[in-house]
């Protein structure tokens, strides 16, 4: 009688946190109870844990408005007929801030592209607060950068979303970007 009530109660106690029949959403069981992947919690794995960080690790432009580009002397130099054309580099700051979380360290001189890509050197983090971003396609003139266009990104993080690695959208100008996305946890 005692061995049967031992065996009853230590299988009673086993089942408990059993996570056999229960859905690990985004992890899995490991007999006892759900290993949840990064960035999730919960009994289930089913809450996404707010990151502690996202770095942003590259970005594309494309389509950027003709507009702000058309009738405009770039540079002091005019001996050349490209000369006249801006020396695109990326500059991003978060939020109203005006100082600089970044500066790209690829340089498209005398250009007539409307299309970019950035990512050497690219790997910066954004912590805990996640404000929009402001990324400015900037002329590199001496003595300072001179703003050419600038795209307002929000929402890169959203807490039921999911964690994207790319986030492509449209501004308003019809400008599209993409920015490729990775967290710390």
């Amino acid at each position: 009688m005692r061995f049967a009530v031992l065996f009853f109660l230590i299988s009673i106690l086993t089942s408990c946190g059993n996570c056999e029949s229960t859905d690990c959403d985004n992890g899995d069981c490991d007999g006892r109870a759900c290993v949840c992947e990064d960035g999730y919690v919960g009994q289930s794995c089913d809450s996404q844990a707010k990151p502690n960080a996202i770095r942003i690790t590259r970005v594309e432009l494309n389509e950027l408005p003709d507009k702000p580009f058309e009738s405009r002397v770039w540079d002091d130099d005019t001996s050349t007929a490209r000369a006249n054309l801006p020396d695109v580099m990326l500059q991003v700051r978060l939020g109203t801030s005006q100082d600089l979380t970044f500066t790209s360290i690829e340089r498209f001189p005398d250009t007539e592209a409307r299309a970019f890509v950035f990512e050497r050197n690219m790997d910066f983090k954004i912590e805990n607060v996640f404000p929009e971003l402001r990324l400015t396609v900037a002329d590199l003139d001496i003595p300072k950068p001179t703003p050419i266009y600038s795209i307002i990104v929000s929402g890169y993080y959203n807490p039921v979303n999911g964690f994207p690695e790319m986030i492509t959208r449209k501004d308003e100008n019809g400008a599209e970007y993409t920015l490729y996305l990775e967290y710390d946890h």
